[in-house]
């Protein structure tokens, strides 16, 4: 007898980027060297004095059930880290915790979206965004950017092309500057144009801000500090991972009207219950401290993205002004393959994992994760383009 299953959540796919990286870890096992440019985190240790308040925090008892959507004092922090580093007024009441930025980004499509609904996805994209606006029953609508994208001072949105794939149906767009994949950090002039698009279609703008502490060569700026008038539309989603080292805390929150913010509250009271108050207490901490706590690791990746940067001089890439990323465009050296058969032939032939743009919305393009030490970091690098210039 045929087993039936949810067909909506049948039709998703499993996370390309962990797929890779367990298939790396299993080679990596096997006593093949791998070189491993497909990670998604960072390769420092959460900061020893997060650390401590944690532990404190577990041997004060910390371990029972906690409030769903995020403690006070947690929330507090990150009001005030939202007015400290962003210019931005929210209430306790307006923000909202959870198991990581990803659950909490499910929860808003959760909220806010209907069947049919459709979102713009301005490409490249992160990876998650697709599935799970599926999975809310809504239609990812991704948009390609204009061809000089990986030009010099070339822009990575296409108003035009944005503008053209508004329907009837629209509900919003999401944005992540810093962007996973490709490091773009949007300016001013572009948020600027993008509030006003919102606005006239009357879009919500959800903006993943994951990577804002990882802006190096570009200021962070987020879209509501450039257009006030967004708010009533805004849901702003970050959370402790990359900026804190914190990947495996999984703390995550979103900041947006009071109405909505309900809702996503009501979802996580349904699901992951509430964050640990161990953990909640370590990020309160680590919220309170700020950009300064992972100045010194910062400032090392900023050194690797100027490393591979000029290790991959005359390749043509994204500029990559923050993240960890670099988005290398490999169409001149496909020969009609993929960049889905480049990514395999590289981690198969020379040991090097890396992200094949398809998963990002973006095909001819792979995705360089500059979070290894420069020793390995340069060396993988050279076996790239060993690769890509190979007969």
């Amino acid at each position: 007898m045929e087993r039936k299953f949810s067909k909506r959540i049948s039709s998703l796919s499993p996370s390309p980027t962990l797929a890779l990286n367990s298939k790396a870890a299993e080679l990596a096992a096997g006593g093949k060297k791998i070189f491993n440019f497909a990670v998604g985190e960072p390769d420092f240790p959460t900061p020893q004095a997060v650390v401590e308040v944690a532990i404190d925090s577990l041997r004060r008892g910390r371990t029972r059930y906690g409030t769903s959507g995020g403690g006070r004092p947690l929330r507090e922090a990150i009001a005030e880290k939202l007015r400290r580093d962003n210019g931005l007024d929210f209430a306790i009441d307006e923000i909202v915790c959870g198991i990581g930025a990803k659950e909490i980004l499910f929860h808003v499509f959760l909220a806010l979206l209907n069947d049919g609904d459709e979102v713009l996805l301005p490409a490249p994209f992160w990876v998650s965004y697709t599935d799970q606006i599926r999975a809310a029953g809504a239609i990812p609508v991704p948009v390609m950017p204009p061809a000089s994208i990986t030009s010099q001072g070339g822009d990575a949105l296409d108003f035009n092309a944005i503008e053209r794939a508004v329907t009837a149906r629209t509900r919003a767009i999401v944005i992540n500057s810093p962007n996973n994949p490709s490091g773009y950090v949007l300016g001013a002039a572009e948020l600027e144009r993008l509030a006003a698009f919102a606005i006239k279609h009357n879009l919500w703008v959800i903006s993943d801000e994951i990577y804002e502490y990882m802006a190096f060569s570009r200021e962070h700026i987020s879209p509501l500090k450039i257009q006030p008038g967004l708010r009533s539309r805004f849901i702003l989603v970050n959370g402790l991972s990359k900026g804190f080292a914190m990947t495996g805390w999984r703390v995550g929150y979103a900041a947006g009207p009071k109405d909505i913010m309900a809702l996503v509250k009501n979802l996580e009271s349904h699901s992951s219950t509430c964050i640990p108050g161990f953990i909640e207490d370590a990020a309160t901490f680590a919220l309170g401290q700020g950009r300064t706590l992972m100045a010194p690791a910062i400032a090392t990746l900023d050194a690797r993205r100027k490393a591979t940067v000029n290790a991959l001089d005359g390749f043509q890439f994204v500029r990559p002004d923050g993240a960890f990323y670099v988005f290398l465009d490999v169409r001149p050296f496909c020969d009609g393959r993929s960049s889905m058969f480049v990514s395999g032939a590289l981690l198969e032939e020379e040991g090097v994992a890396v992200v094949p743009g398809e998963a990002f919305g973006l095909p001819g393009f792979i995705r360089i994760s500059y979070t290894l030490g420069e020793q390995d970091l340069l060396a993988g690098l050279e076996r790239v383009k060993a690769f890509l210039r190979r007969p």
